[in-house]
């Protein structure tokens, strides 16, 4: 078996929020990936295990692999015991995709060689289903592999082997102990490991949907469309405690989200027209069917009788007309709709109190309902 060690210069690897819980530090997890000679464990092996850790004692985080020279099940048994080894000091285990083939293929591996391991009782980070989450923030992307994240990120990746190539060029390595393709194995791993590094940024989208903004400014806009009128909207400013490195956008039913560095901005469509905003307490309402509209019963002592009737829950209700903006979930706001039983409700715009507090109180229901995106 070879051990490549390599001392990383990227000190400041960004583990604070994002993808990991508040409190702790980059020397509690375990970045790792597995290169195999095939894609099922009951006939293939696997043949390089890489990591990046870091411990108490370093300054600085370390790349490790550990490379089976041999294709034998002996070779295979003293990396995956040395894998094991480093995880013994990590409470969690971090990787892309592999909850879906790495810790599967290695259990797998460990029951056929009688290894008493199992490194699913390690929490997980899976940076592949954490992405997956924001789908519409990736859409213009080929696909959802890692290097299709990394080209995002602009990883300068060096290694262009495939899968496939990687599987030929070990079995040849074997064969040849030929260093030069012992350096092509090694870049391999040794660029999926740093190319997780290049994606923890894109874990400032959980705390964006967490809530980590500030509310600056909010206008009326006019988007000019190809054909018809011009839409009104909402333009949200935001401000970020965080850098978004790249430009990050998506469209959602309810409105259109772009990150980038520091700032953020969220436009949503206005609406014109007329709306019912229906009292709650329908008890102590009548409905006054000339007028279209409920009264508190305080106030309906003095209408005359045969204008009146007791309210039902669905015609308990005010009419406002004006300008409206969607309003799900549950804002401090009063929430009207079209009919009673509309599934739709809106808050009539501008809000009575403009505070950014209540502004980013309202903001944050609208990216609850935008979930998954």
């Amino acid at each position: 078996m070879i051990t490549n060690k390599e001392i990383l210069c990227q000190k400041n690897i960004n583990i604070d929020k994002g993808f990991f819980p508040e409190g702790i530090g980059l020397e509690d997890v375990l970045f790792f990936d597995i290169e195999t000679t095939g894609l099922s464990p009951g006939n293939s092996r696997v043949f390089l295990i890489g990591v990046i850790e870091k411990n108490l004692e370093t300054s600085s985080p370390v790349l490790i692999q550990f490379l089976a020279e041999e294709n034998t099940e002996e070779e295979e048994i003293a990396i995956i015991k040395s894998f094991s080894a480093l995880t013994k000091e990590k409470k969690y285990l971090v990787h892309f995709n592999g909850s879906t083939f790495d810790l599967p293929y290695l259990s797998h591996r460990c029951r056929h060689l009688n290894l008493d391991q199992d490194f699913s009782l390690l929490l997980q980070i899976d940076l592949y289903r954490e992405l997956a989450r924001f789908p519409s923030f990736f859409s213009q992307m080929p696909d959802h592999k890692q290097k299709s994240y990394e080209n995002l990120m602009q990883y300068p990746r060096t290694d262009q082997l495939s899968g496939k190539e990687m599987i030929k060029f070990y079995q040849t390595y074997v064969k040849s102990k030929d260093k030069e393709l012992e350096k092509l194995l090694l870049l391999h791993n040794r660029d999926d490991l740093k190319g997780m590094l290049s994606l923890l940024p894109l874990g400032h989208l959980k705390d964006f949907f967490s809530g980590c903004f500030s509310v600056t400014e909010v206008r009326e806009i006019q988007e000019a469309p190809l054909e018809g009128y011009p839409i009104k909207e909402l333009l949200f400013s935001l401000e970020l405690p965080y850098p978004v490195p790249v430009r990050l956008s998506a469209s959602t039913d309810l409105c259109r989200i772009s990150l980038e560095n520091f700032r953020g901005k969220i436009k949503m469509p206005l609406y014109e027209g007329t709306l019912k905003y229906y009292y709650p307490d329908y008890q102590n309402y009548y409905f006054l069917p000339y007028e279209d509209e409920a009264i508190h019963k305080s106030v309906a002592v003095y209408t005359d009788p045969s204008r009146r009737r007791k309210a039902k829950a669905s015609e308990c209700y005010k009419k406002y007309t004006g300008t409206f903006v969607s309003a799900p979930g549950n804002p401090p706001l009063p929430l009207l709709r079209e009919d009673y039983k509309a599934p739709s409700t809106y808050a009539l715009w501008p809000f009575k109190d403009p505070s950014p507090g209540l502004l980013r109180q309202y903001l944050l229901e609208i990216l609850k309902w935008c979930r998954p995106l």
